[in-house]
């Protein structure tokens, strides 16, 4: 008993000085973090991590660096989870049951059933891109320095291909390795496996607001060219790309004003496609009212461009010919262009039918009729005039003598309403 007794505590004794927690022996890998996350910490593995050589983790020693140069995938743990099942990370966590290190890249763990435990996206989660690429769109579309680089420029279709539907994707280390890797200047200067190049760590940032989302549908492919068969080039939606020198600068979605500019023109696209056509884009809207922010003048409080005093007064022209696009603002007007004028004009008074206007018109009247008969009936005169202006009175005093100065300087207004024969013969008889 005693000789078992002291076997037992030689090999407690030897049992404890191989369990040493790897801080306190030199050279071993640092203590395993707890998992608290469920996005990969790069920023942890690739500093207070250490392999078994005391080294700080780097980027090939989770993806291979072939695979990389290669333009392929090299996600790490493909190949039965290794490397992190290695015995100095990961390896007694999967001995365990499925745990919360599972779910930091499944978004369900079965082992019993193949296919169903699906990965996490990665980068992307929700509107977070963990470790995004640092790219610039400023240096890339630089067509002298992209030259002198690579012996030729950057476009838009090198790197953002198109998949069964058009439509461009996001490019990945595929798009990259045309240059990086093949391409000797750009290769010395940032080769494929300099990860950090391009990816640097513990950086976040906040995805945009997605263009296509929701009940909206739009296809690359119909966009390529207009009516007129000319193409349509990328910039001509995505405008200012060509300054964003990062991706935290972010890059505006296309307005709906640009939509306009193509969808409101005749020339480069039918009629069928007009903005007033909602169920074209929107598959649960099939008709209404245009919001402002669809115009090309970007809100109902701005006017376009031409809209200016001049035109308020001598737009009929243009009103009525065939391509008008009054209809883009002015939403109140059905029927014929030319048999609808009075939509408007009922209810938006003309610019120079101010305050004074009601002392003021009756030179206007008298000089240029045809103009007031625009929208008003004889009967409105009458309306009006039935009823002595305010310069008439006290109407005592205007009738005996008080309208002598008037008429001395302005008999023309006066024959406005007024005629000799109807009105100044019956005191001033016989006079010339």
């Amino acid at each position: 008993m005693i000789r078992a007794a002291i076997i037992t505590a030689f090999l407690v004794a030897c049992g404890s000085s191989r369990n040493t927690t790897p801080s306190q022996t030199k050279g071993a890998p640092s203590k395993v973090p707890v998992v608290d996350t469920d996005r990969f910490p790069h920023g942890k593995h690739s500093g207070s991590i250490r392999n078994s050589e005391g080294k700080t983790l780097g980027c090939i020693d989770c993806h291979d660096a072939q695979s990389v140069r290669e333009g392929k995938v090299a996600r790490p743990g493909a190949n039965q989870h290794a490397p992190c099942d290695d015995g100095q990370c990961h390896k007694k966590e999967f001995e365990k049951p499925p745990g919360p290190l599972c779910k930091v890249c499944h978004q369900n763990v079965n082992p019993f059933a193949k296919g169903s435990s699906p990965l996490q996206s990665y980068p992307e989660r929700g509107n977070v891109q963990t470790l995004a690429s640092n790219f610039s769109h400023k240096l890339h579309l630089d067509k002298e320095a992209m030259e002198k680089a690579s012996g030729s420029h950057v476009d838009c279709t090198d790197c953002h291909e198109r998949n069964e539907a058009k439509d461009p994707m996001l490019p990945g280390h595929k798009a990259c390795a045309r240059c990086h890797e093949q391409a000797p200047k750009v290769k010395a200067s940032r080769a494929m496996e300099k990860c950090d190049g391009c990816h640097p760590q513990n950086v976040e940032l906040t995805r945009g607001r997605r263009f296509i989302q929701g009940d909206l549908r739009f296809a690359h492919a119909t966009h390529e060219k207009d009516r007129s068969g000319a193409a349509v080039p990328c910039k001509t939606c995505h405008g200012g790309v060509e300054d964003s020198p990062s991706p935290r600068s972010k890059l505006e979605i296309p307005k709906m004003e640009r939509c306009a500019q193509c969808h409101e023109d005749s020339q480069r696209s039918p009629d069928r496609v007009r903005m007033s056509e909602c169920g074209v884009c929107h598959g649960a809207v099939d008709l209404g009212s245009v919001p402002p922010n669809h115009l090309i003048s970007g809100g109902s409080s701005q006017r376009p461009n031409d809209h200016t005093l001049e035109f308020r007064k001598h737009h009929a022209e243009q009103a009525q010919s065939k391509d008008a696009p009054c209809r883009r603002c002015h939403t109140q007007l059905v029927g014929l262009r030319e048999d609808t004028c009075f939509q408007c004009h009922q209810v938006m008074k003309p610019h120079d039918h101010t305050m004074m206007w009601r002392d003021d018109h009756g030179k206007d009247a008298q000089t240029d009729s045809t103009r007031c008969a625009n929208c008003h009936a004889p009967e409105v005169c009458a309306g009006c005039h039935s009823v002595p202006p305010r310069s008439h009175t006290p109407l005592g005093e205007f009738k005996q003598g008080g309208h002598a100065e008037q008429a001395r300087f302005g008999l023309s207004a006066c024959m406005t309403c007024h005629t000799f024969q109807t009105t100044c013969i019956k005191c001033h008889r016989g006079t010339r």
